[in-house]
């Protein structure tokens, strides 16, 4: 049976329950109460193990990173001596990191199981055009460089899609074709226009983003689709993919708070 908590606008939706979780934030973490997590890593086909892969959690509330030793020959991994409560996780094996969409909550006293595929997919898809912008999986495409200081490190970006809020991550990224080298990601922490520093910028106009490397004009700019919770990694280059069989997996919906209007008493 599923069980849904609210509490400060976010729902919980348990799915794989061997274990039932309240909505105060103050149990999300609770140092004392030590739980494990344990389970296996494979490949992509999801029978083949991945020998070597690390598991690195997150914990929602306190920000502290666990991981495991490297998995065993089978695959097999564990993490001891974690704090009750909500985690995100993510893969490293030698090949790269793997990020997965799931949160996994830890009891007191009790051993999460977690069996979770390993895949690399390709994450640009050209559009047949080269006046298009490539589709970039988890990405919306939000315009491109047409002027770029490279004393400064400051671009200027026209907006074509959407909208950029200050904070959020973006992606700059330059088809090999046309000789650019240009791909990385960063965070979009200052906004110009016309001089002055802006929330956000909004499709139809130029803004100046500094960036923490060179670009070229006509690299295309991306935004990372927002999620709701950051994932573990920020350049990831595939999927954590849980399989069945694991429990613990726990849905986390943000609620949007209810609008107010201005004139209510």
């Amino acid at each position: 049976m599923c069980k849904i908590f609210t509490m400060k606008n976010v729902a919980l939706l348990t799915i794989f329950g061997t274990f039932l979780l309240t909505a105060q934030p103050a149990l999300w973490a609770q140092p004392g109460q030590k739980g494990s997590l344990a389970g296996y890593v494979y490949q992509s086909d999801g029978t083949t193990p991945a020998q070597g892969a690390v598991i690195k959690l997150r914990n929602l509330a306190t920000g502290s990173v666990f991981e495991s030793i490297k998995s065993t020959d089978l695959g097999y991994f564990v993490v001891n001596s974690l704090d009750k409560g909500l985690y995100i996780f993510g893969a490293v094996t030698d090949q790269g990191e793997f990020n997965s969409t799931d949160v996994i909550g830890i009891e007191a006293n009790a051993t999460a199981k977690l069996s979770v595929a390993l895949s690399t997919q390709p994450t640009v898809q050209q559009t047949g055009s080269s006046n298009e912008p490539p589709a970039i999986r988890g990405e919306k495409f939000l315009g491109r460089v047409v002027e770029f200081n490279s004393s400064t490190l400051e671009a200027r970006v026209f907006v074509e899609k959407g909208e950029c809020d200050l904070g959020d991550t973006i992606h700059v990224w330059g088809e090999k074709k046309t000789g650019s080298e240009t791909n990385f990601y960063q965070k979009a922490n200052t906004i110009k226009q016309n001089g002055y520093t802006q929330k956000k910028a909004l499709a139809g106009q130029y803004y100046h983003f500094p960036l923490e490397k060179p670009a070229l004009v006509n690299d295309w700019v991306y935004l990372k689709e927002r999620s709701g919770l950051a994932a573990f990694f920020l350049t990831p280059i595939g999927m954590a993919t849980v399989l069945a069989g694991s429990t613990g997996i726990v849905y986390i919906i943000i609620i949007p708070p209810t609008p107010v209007s201005v004139h209510k008493q």
